[in-house]
């Protein structure tokens, strides 16, 4: 008896899980993108023939703070590409186009603004993609999203990296109903399959509006799978893309003199010790780049934010900054809990000495 109630409760158990593989596996939105011969200027207003001929993003789903229902503001994307470079238009519609939330930030600094962020997997592999995000005055944040990495504080994998700069255009402006925001991503900034064959690269564009504290994405990403690119869309009719060998250049020449005070209290200073570096990198297909580096300094860098290191119980992290030791970052990603500057191979102490064993007195 106890045999025969219990049956019909795994059956339906056995049911909702069938039901949620069938739901994950369904095929995502595919959208065929149109080619268009003429490159168009980055101006934030889409008037030009070729914005007519694009693909058209729309029926966004909220993913925040309640996942599957429509979202409540309406947002269009519009895409087309070029021989050089894939373009966006994005159309973010607000009812209250006065609470739109946009600053003259720094670069990789939007999070407190309204921003639409376009994530490109153009392996199509749904583990790794490149994003471009822009609030609507088109400042820009950027970086590469890496599925099946743990981050603290996330209940799934996925880690977000905003270290690397990629080189885009992008114009904004607020207009009476929302915002419309133009982009322009050049081929030269991403890296994809190599060969002749048509492309197929997955995409999702993810929308935050800060008033209300909504996100929304094109595709209906459930915050109840473990990954979010797997969840994507994707852009087809990518052909002939040219690209061209791509030869950056970052030389960099430093220089120092120590000095102290003599006993007849003149001060002498030493000679002139100077030091020069260079990074390079050279694209010679799209999935094929050889990067190399002679004696890096972190000088060539912006200059490190100023810390406060008074009763500190740890040394000061810095985050790696240099171009030639972010590529790759997902393979070998800087440690997140130790005092060097950023990545493994580079170490570098700021702030409290370590003690010593048995060392009583404390550090100055």
């Amino acid at each position: 008896m106890l045999l025969s109630r219990a049956l019909p409760a795994v059956l339906l158990l056995g049911a909702g899980l069938a039901g949620s593989a069938r739901a994950t596996d369904e095929p995502a939105t595919a959208v065929v993108v149109p080619r268009v011969e003429v490159d168009l200027p980055v101006d934030g207003v889409l008037d030009e023939p070729a914005w007519a001929q694009a693909a058209r993003l729309t029926g966004f789903h909220q993913y925040q703070p309640v996942d599957g229902r429509p979202a409540e503001e309406e947002t269009e994307v519009l895409v087309f590409y070029t021989p050089t470079a894939i373009c966006f238009g994005i159309i973010a519609k607000d009812r209250d186009a006065a609470a739109i939330r946009a600053t003259v930030a720094d670069r990789d600094n939007i999070d407190s603004d309204d921003n639409v962020t376009i994530h490109l997997d153009t392996f199509h592999d749904r583990r790794r993609s490149f994003f471009f995000a822009v609030n609507p005055l088109g400042v820009q944040q950027d970086g590469v999203r890496t599925e099946g990495s743990n981050s603290p504080g996330q209940a799934f994998g996925g880690e977000t990296d905003k270290n690397p700069d990629f080189v885009f255009e992008s114009k904004g402006r607020i207009a009476a109903d929302g915002y419309v925001v133009e982009v322009r991503i050049p081929f030269k900034s991403l890296r994809y399959p190599g060969g002749s064959r048509p492309q197929r690269w997955g995409v999702n564009v993810v929308r935050t509006t800060q008033r209300t504290g909504h996100v929304d994405t094109w595709t209906d990403v459930r915050r109840a799978s473990a990954s979010f690119t797997a969840q994507e869309g994707t852009l087809e009719g990518l052909h002939d893309l040219h690209r061209g060998v791509l030869v950056e250049a970052q030389p960099f020449v430093t220089a120092a003199a120590d000095g102290a005070r003599t006993t007849d209290g003149h001060f002498a200073r030493a000679s002139v010790d100077p030091s020069a570096g260079l990074n390079l990198k050279l694209g010679l297909t799209p999935d094929l780049s050889i990067d190399a580096t002679v004696n890096p300094d972190f000088s060539q860098v912006e200059t490190d934010v100023g810390a406060v290191t008074v009763n500190e119980r740890f040394a000061l992290f810095y985050p790696e900054k240099r171009p030639f030791f972010l590529e790759a970052s997902s393979c070998s990603p800087p440690p997140t809990s130790s005092s060097t500057r950023g990545a493994s191979w580079t170490p570098w102490r700021a702030g409290r000495p370590p003690r010593s064993a048995g060392a009583g007195t404390s550090p100055t």
